[in-house]
């Protein structure tokens, strides 16, 4: 039996994110924009470890981004992240790892339009 992969909505978690940063605006425009200019290259320098299978690397740095996922309100992409960084300390099979990335990566890409507008909304 063939089963179609579940497709997952992220979105911007507005509660948490209203609660971890009290409320403050100004101080959650300024999380979202380090989230925009300084963290997401860092998915490019994760990508480059996934795709050279240096798994210590991938959890090293998958460890370092996964706090600024939940202070930027993407509370199911950090869970995503997490299950990435957890699975890459397994040394798994690269195409399993690099399947799990994809969804990851699509999910990010879907979503930073939303962290976006929700920082220029917020300005």
């Amino acid at each position: 039996m063939l089963t179609t992969p579940t497709t997952v909505t992220h979105t911007i978690d507005h509660e948490r994110l209203n609660r971890l940063h009290s409320g403050d605006q100004q101080q959650i425009v300024n999380v979202l924009t380090i989230f925009i200019d300084e963290v997401m290259p860092d998915f490019d320098d994760l990508e480059g470890s996934i795709q050279q299978q240096v798994w210590a690397d991938v959890v090293d740095k998958a460890h370092k981004i996964i706090p600024w996922m939940g202070m930027a309100g993407l509370t199911s992409l950090e869970t995503e992240l997490r299950s990435l960084e957890q699975l890459a300390k397994t040394n798994p099979a690269a195409d399993v790892l690099t399947t799990h990335w994809n969804r990851f990566r699509q999910g990010l890409g879907d979503t930073l339009p939303l962290v976006i507008q929700e920082r220029n909304r917020l300005r």
